[in-house]
């Protein structure tokens, strides 16, 4: 699993990992049962405080991403379920004004939302090794 952090971005480094994280399991990169790298390992391969990873995988565990066995390490757990067709959708609509909001804030106009929406689409599909 890469993570790449912006330290400039203004998205705190803990929301950044989690994100890398969703999207490694949507790639298919990470799956049900893998382990995330240890607290120790993952704070010094991003030279980050340990404390900011065990907010990340909090975050994951406290969503139901992922499963904290003591002593043994953090692992991906199974698809929780799939949403409601209307609350997925209530979902999706909040999700989108978020970023087309900060997508305007950055002076991107719908149609390079909507390009960079299919590309990340894409990006996203499982891969076959």
């Amino acid at each position: 699993m890469q993570i790449h952090l912006d330290h400039h971005s203004g998205e705190p480094i803990y929301r950044q990992i989690v994100e890398a994280v969703k999207f490694s399991v949507a790639r298919g990169d990470l799956a049900e049962g893998d382990q995330l790298p240890s607290i120790r390992q993952l704070a010094g391969e991003l030279s980050i405080n340990m404390r900011t990873v065990v907010k990340a995988y909090d975050e994951l565990v406290h969503a139901g991403l992922a499963l904290r066995q003591q002593g043994r390490g953090v692992f991906i757990t199974a698809p929780q379920g799939v949403l409601p067709q209307d609350r997925r959708r209530e979902v999706l609509i909040d999700l989108a004004q978020r970023m087309l909001s900060e997508a305007r804030r950055l002076g991107a106009d719908s149609a390079e939302v909507i390009a960079v929406v299919q590309q990340v689409a894409k990006e996203m599909e499982p891969t076959h090794d």
